[in-house]
This record gives C-alpha cells, structure tokens and sequence, in this order.
C-alpha cells in the first residue's frame, strides 16, 4: 500500500487538474493559459506535496525512514507520466498518435505541454519538444522529494 498511495494521489491531482485545465483549454489567450498553468501545477504540488509531508511524519513517528522507500514513493507517484513520456518519446515518428493521450495523462502538465507546442498532433513534435517535456513528467518524483524532505526536517 506504501507504494501504491503515491500512484493513487497523482491520479487525484490529475484529474482535478484536468477539470481546471480543460475548462480554460479554449482560450487562446496566453495569459490565462499561464494561469491554467499555475493553477494545475499548484494542484500537483499541494496534492502530492502534501502526501510527502504527511509520509515523511508519519515515518518519523514510527521510525521506518528508509531513503529508498521514499525514492521508490516518489517513482511510484511518477510512474504514470513517465511511463507516458517514454512512449511518447518511443512512438515519435511512427504512426501511432500518442501525444493527445500523453497531454490526458500529465493533466497537471498540459498547459505546459500546450506551451511547447500546441498541436494535438504528435507528428507535429520534434525530438527536442520531446526531451524537453521528460522534466515535466518527472514534476511528480520532485515534489514528494522536496515535500518529504521538508517534512523530515520539521518532524
């Protein structure tokens, strides 16, 4: 279950950051564009953020602080956008049209992918597009560093 929470919680925060995302999608305004952006990163960070916070004190009441396992939760929350972003990166040039369910899956991400390129299409992607967005797909293993990190030195 330890390493099952962190895929569930970024789940959570994909799929509000989908209804956020989604609903200023239309816009071709660029300012509300970065705001969608900001709303749906803040989301990420508060969901999975929190998660870390909340593991890293509850590691330290029980004392089972293991370096490993909060580097594999940290995969874990992880695992679905970076799953994603290597078949993006895999099926680039091929036939096989990923990068709209690549946009669906990393809904926290898809203003930031909108902003490297905008076009459903993955055909309309060029290698560095797709090395650039590999950061973005690892926004999840960041924050529940960062997040558990902190959490430890409070605890």
């Amino acid at each position: 279950m330890r390493y099952i929470n962190p895929l569930l919680w970024s789940a959570a925060a994909d799929i509000l950051s989908l209804f956020i995302a989604l609903t200023l999608a239309g816009s071709a305004n660029p300012l509300i564009r970065a705001v969608s952006a900001i709303c749906t990163l803040s989301v990420l960070v508060c969901v999975i953020g929190t998660l870390g916070v909340k593991t890293a004190a509850a590691d330290c009441k029980t004392g089972k602080y293991s370096p490993a396992a909060a580097v594999g939760m940290a995969l874990s929350a992880a695992s679905a956008p970076l799953i994603s972003w290597l078949t993006l990166f895999l099926t680039a040039g091929s036939d096989f049209d990923f990068y709209r369910w690549y946009k669906l899956i990393n809904g926290w991400g898809i203003q930031l992918c909108n902003f490297i390129n905008p076009d459903a299409s993955a055909s309309a992607l060029d290698i560095d597009e797709i090395l650039l967005m590999m950061p973005v797909s690892a926004a999840p293993a960041i924050v529940f560093v960062c997040a558990y990190t902190i959490g430890r030195k409070n605890a």
